[in-house]
């Protein structure tokens, strides 16, 4: 059995190897046509979603690296090839169960584990306590205060009224909570129940999360957070003890089926001086997969239309009576036009399909140029981001170029929507710039002053860039693991929308010719960084890799 599993697993590896760019037709200018072209290959239901370790990621993967191949680029991953494999496996609770007191807390209810060490002892009267507002770092307890308990931090609403998701990210590597028993994020309610089933039983995991010595991380519910503490979080001061817990939170590691893997190509500078130095182009080309509970793709719409319009990062709320008469209103205007349809699959157009059929444009246009840019133009095409940066976060850990040859990094996520339909501030000149000045400022007026050369300038929208700004977008884009090198980095995105993370985020929705700008604005952007006589300046000391990402 293991021989003919074996036999079936290879066939099936170089079935989804044959690659999709047998299909492209292109032409050098990046066109909206031939944006469409390639985001209706990769964003088509036979990829599954793309989900990283998956035949479908496996495929796309493949169809970026032939697409690579027939521009002319070099590979540039391991050993020569076009690929970085990072180990990814999935992970499963072996056993999952939670008490606090007399009191069972239940799996799936009343927390999810996602959090993925290796080996975990049980829980056995380990104490609990409160380590603060997941949001406000400034009032976290201390490293020898978490040490060997179990933290609970709460999410208060912000200025609006709401209480948002935050980054686990950075909570997770943050070194306060290095050596706790479990850290536990009172946010599982605002979680949508597609989200939860998502992530309730089986992750992917990379082989860094294993042996990061990261504590186990939960997200439970508010009421779950006051049963552990005994006590609503607003009513203590952090470093209150709790009650006391007992459970199992172990976790079963197996590989996943296909290699997940980042493509990496070059494009040779002209300048024998400079070309040993790149600026790197970046988008993922991963998503979250499919469900196995198919849903009605108008009524999803028509309903996230009224009261999610954010997708999966509206807050999770029943809608009132008169919001749901508005989407019956809504979903019998699509009936008069098509059928239901049931979907399970989350193609993942925008995110990130959008960015990764932008950054192959570019790549065809650099690449038939009658003049190369000085500087080296390092693609990176990551696995993984959808799993918190990992992809990412492994490129530059384990650069396949000198990581200090990085002078910049433009990262495209989400590209392909920003239009007035999407999102009340929107429209065609609609952008969200995150981290362009972070590091440095001269990299920051770069992007401004292609931008202001475009035909339709972009307006800039700072917004979401600001310190401490609830969404935590600087946390949650790729661009942020070239940062912690001191890499000026960028994250460049047109904003989520009702299909964020959901079914019906299709290719049919995009705004392909907002996405043609977009693609030449970082075409024209990579230019003039890649011309100048020195690296962008630096403004701040480089980067720590290891720093968590704090605001």
């Amino acid at each position: 059995m293991d021989a003919l599993f074996r036999a079936g697993r290879l066939a099936a590896l170089l079935l989804w190897a044959l690659p999709l760019g047998a299909q492209t037709r292109t032409s050098p200018a990046i066109t909206p046509q031939d944006l469409r072209q390639r985001l209706y290959l990769i964003a088509d239901d036979s990829m599954g979603g793309r989900r990283s370790g998956s035949a479908g990621a496996f495929q796309a993967a493949a169809y970026v690296a032939s697409e690579f191949q027939r521009l002319g680029l070099r590979p540039a991953g391991d050993g020569g090839t076009w690929f970085q494999t990072v180990p990814f496996f999935f992970a499963e609770p072996a056993a999952s169960s939670l008490g606090a007191g007399n009191v069972s807390l239940t799996a799936g209810t009343d927390y999810v584990l996602i959090g993925r060490p290796v080996t975990t002892a049980p829980l056995v009267g380990v104490p609990v306590v409160y380590g603060g507002t997941a949001t406000d770092s400034s009032g976290w307890i201390g490293a020898d205060q978490a040490s060997g308990k179990v933290v609970v931090l709460d999410v208060r609403a912000g200025a609006d009224g709401q209480r948002r998701l935050v980054s686990l990210r950075g909570l997770a590597t943050s070194t306060r909570f290095t050596h706790a028993a479990a850290l536990a994020v009172a946010e599982l309610d605002l979680l949508a129940p597609e989200i939860i089933a998502q992530i309730g039983g089986r992750r992917l995991t990379a082989d860094t999360a294993r042996a990061s010595g990261q504590p186990v991380l939960l997200l439970i519910t508010p009421d779950a957070a006051g049963r552990l503490l005994g006590a609503t979080p607003e009513t203590l001061a952090p470093g209150a003890v709790g009650v006391a817990t007992r459970g199992d939170l172990g976790v079963r590691f197996t590989p996943v089926p296909f290699p997940a893997r980042n493509v990496v190509a070059v494009l040779p500078g002209s300048d024998p001086a400079l070309r040993g130095q790149y600026v790197a182009l970046t988008a993922h080309n991963d998503h979250v997969g499919f469900d196995h509970s198919p849903v009605d793709h108008d009524s999803l719409r028509a309903l996230n239309r009224v009261i999610r319009p954010m997708g999966a990062d509206s807050p999770n709320r029943p809608a009132t009576t008169e919001e749901r008469t508005r989407a019956s209103r809504l979903l019998d205007s699509l009936r008069s036009h098509r059928p239901a349809r049931r979907d399970s699959i989350r193609n993942g157009a925008d995110d990130d399909g959008s960015g990764t059929v932008a950054i192959l444009e570019i790549a065809e246009a650099l690449a038939a140029a009658p003049q190369r840019p000085r500087r080296s133009i390092l693609f990176v095409s990551h696995t993984g981001e959808e799993e918190g940066l990992v992809g990412s976060s492994w490129f530059t850990d384990h650069a396949t170029v000198p990581v200090d040859s990085i002078v910049a990094e433009i990262d495209e996520d989400m590209v392909g929507r920003g239009t007035a339909a999407d999102l009340p501030e929107g429209g065609p000149t609609y952008l969200e710039v995150i981290g362009a000045r972070r590091l440095s400022r001269e990299f920051g007026d770069l992007l401004e002053a292609a931008n202001a050369a475009q035909p339709l300038p972009f307006r800039f929208n700072y917004a979401y860039d600001a310190p401490g700004h609830p969404l935590q977008y600087y946390c949650r884009a790729d661009h942020y693991s070239y940062a912690r090198y001191g890499i000026p980095s960028v994250a460049l995105s047109r904003g989520e929308h009702l299909d964020y993370h959901q079914v019906t985020d299709e290719a049919q929705y995009i705004d392909y010719d907002g996405l043609a700008r977009v693609a030449r604005l970082v075409h024209d952007a990579a230019l003039r960084v890649a011309n100048l006589d020195h690296r962008p300046a630096l403004d701040h000391p480089k980067g720590n890799p290891h720093a968590p990402c704090v605001q």
